[in-house]
């Protein structure tokens, strides 16, 4: 019986810390060659970074692109940007930590990490052989399908909308 019990503590436990992180889907799409991570609205973005995923565990993963802020700037200082979609490569003014950004291989595993305010997207993806971007297990089930409409301004600046998946 105590065997149980703690296993229902352990599960109520592991529930309401997962329900804490507040995890957000991002897709991430490729459009005339440029590679773009699309979040359903837009966030306080506080890093970006795009590393090679590693199958060995405990293995450190190469960093080839990321955006963020020195640890040592007071966060009261920080003036976040708020992005609805990032392009991968695209210097984005206001970040004091810049690294990268790598040419990205096909055929590779990469992972990128958006952290926001009080919230974070995680998600794995691979640029094919073909350049079309795979993700082969997205963390939400919304973002299986989804299509993107493409918009651009007069600058040539992309806006990627997604369509809603027809069933």
């Amino acid at each position: 019986m105590k065997f149980f019990i703690k296993i229902a503590l352990l599960m109520i436990f592991s529930i309401g810390l997962y329900s804490c992180l507040r995890i957000v889907p991002v897709d991430v799409v490729m459009i005339d060659n440029e590679l773009f991570f699309v979040l359903e609205e837009e966030h306080e973005i506080g890093f970006v970074e795009v590393s090679e995923a590693k199958a060995a565990p405990g293995s450190a993963s190469k960093s080839l692109w990321l955006l963020g802020y020195d640890v040592s700037t007071p966060v009261k200082s920080r003036q976040y940007l708020e992005l609805s979609q990032i392009r991968y490569g695209k210097k984005y003014d206001g970040f004091s930590v810049v690294k990268g950004p790598a040419e990205l291989q096909r055929n590779v595993k990469y992972i990128v990490n958006i952290d926001m305010s009080g919230k974070f997207a995680i998600e794995t993806f691979i640029i094919t052989s073909d350049n079309k971007v795979i993700m082969p297990h997205p963390r939400f089930e919304r973002q299986n399908g989804r299509v993107y409409s493409v918009s651009v301004d007069k600058d040539g600046n992309k806006t990627l909308i997604f369509e809603p998946v027809s069933k």
